[in-house]
């Protein structure tokens, strides 16, 4: 009886052990979809750190600093100093802020692309991409399953770029987002392909150009090419164009006419055949890091909320290259999420 007994312990002890990591399994699985559901405070918080410059803060300071510190250096007329130790938390637990053995708070590798006032940051991009306009149409997902217009459509009546041209607030950051995002992108673009990218040209259009800042920069490293930015006609009356010397400014719509050029440089699009194509776009299946992949699936989804586009993996590329009417193309990934397709005619 007592051999029996301790035989059947172990497999009791197991059984419990089994059914244990059952239940943690199921409470994990409960978390993770709360956080999931949650996803918000993420995006929302991460803009409250922007808005109150907390990075560009800490990094005057030139060491951690205390919250009391930061609570006067903030640019508010009152601050809550429970409030600020709470989000702090959020904001250490992001990984956008370090917690330091003595209470103070100092910059982490990410806190650097918060700074708003250096030129390699990501601030304009929040600023700009988190708004009430932006994520309003995100309650219309459910219904994107039903093809038809978009979710940005369903949620403001009118599709985005007609949208941003009738308020003039909204076409301001989103065209600052962008060249936050071009101003990340162009010193690896530079420094990876600038070499041969613009090899032989003598005259290059940066279709969808916004306020220039791709131009601009390209036109400095390389005066003998005539640069310029074509867009539609509200954005390029509210750029600082006559600031930009070495790049014409050109008003129109990219599916009636392109000005001549001997390259044509754009994103998420391809004209028919003409000259050589610089596009920077995703690429999908290049990468496999999970950070990546995740970040290309979410991008994929916001051009199906916003845009009728789509991202592409590789083979859809040639084809869609193809179809336009070019004979050859390469693919050079220069930076976490873009790679640079070059198509030849």
């Amino acid at each position: 009886m007592e051999y029996k007994q301790e035989l059947q312990n172990p497999l009791m002890d197991q059984a419990m052990e089994k059914a244990k990591e059952e239940k943690m399994e199921e409470l994990r699985a409960q978390v993770r979809i709360r956080n999931y559901m949650n996803g918000y405070a993420d995006s929302m918080a991460l803009k409250c750190a922007v808005e109150n410059g907390i990075a560009d803060i800490i990094q005057k300071h030139a060491k951690p600093i205390a919250l009391s510190e930061l609570a006067k250096a903030l640019p508010l007329p009152t601050v809550s100093t429970e409030h600020l130790e709470r989000l702090m938390k959020y904001w250490v637990q992001l990984g956008l802020f370090t917690h330091e053995k003595d209470g103070s708070h100092g910059l982490t590798r990410c806190s650097k692309y918060l700074l708003r006032e250096e030129n390699t940051t990501m601030a304009a991009i929040i600023l700009g991409l988190v708004t009430e306009w932006t994520i309003g149409p995100w309650h219309c997902l459910a219904r994107s399953l039903e093809g038809g217009p978009t979710a940005f459509r369903r949620y403001h009546g009118r599709d985005m770029w007609d949208y941003v041209a009738g308020h003039p607030e909204a076409s301001r950051l989103f065209n600052e987002s962008m060249a936050g995002d071009t101003r990340l992108l162009l010193p690896v673009l530079m420094q990876e392909c600038g070499s041969w990218l613009f090899e032989g040209i003598s005259s290059l259009v940066d279709v969808g150009g916004g306020n220039g800042t791709a131009m601009v920069e390209i036109a400095k490293k390389f005066p003998g090419i005539k640069c310029t930015v074509f867009d539609l006609p509200h954005v390029i009356r509210n750029t600082n164009s006559s600031e930009s010397t070495g790049v014409e400014w050109v008003e129109g719509d990219m599916f009636e006419s392109i000005p001549p050029a001997d390259a044509v440089l754009l994103r998420e699009a391809i004209p028919k055949e003409r000259g050589k194509v610089i596009i920077i776009d995703i690429v999908m299946d290049i990468e496999q890091d999970p950070e990546l992949i995740r970040a290309k699936l979410m991008t994929d989804i916001d051009m199906m909320v916003y845009l009728t586009g789509k991202e592409r993996t590789k083979k859809e590329w040639e084809k869609l290259v193809q179809a336009a009417g070019y004979t050859k193309y390469q693919t050079t990934p220069i930076f976490p999420l873009q790679s640079v397709i070059v198509a030849y005619p």
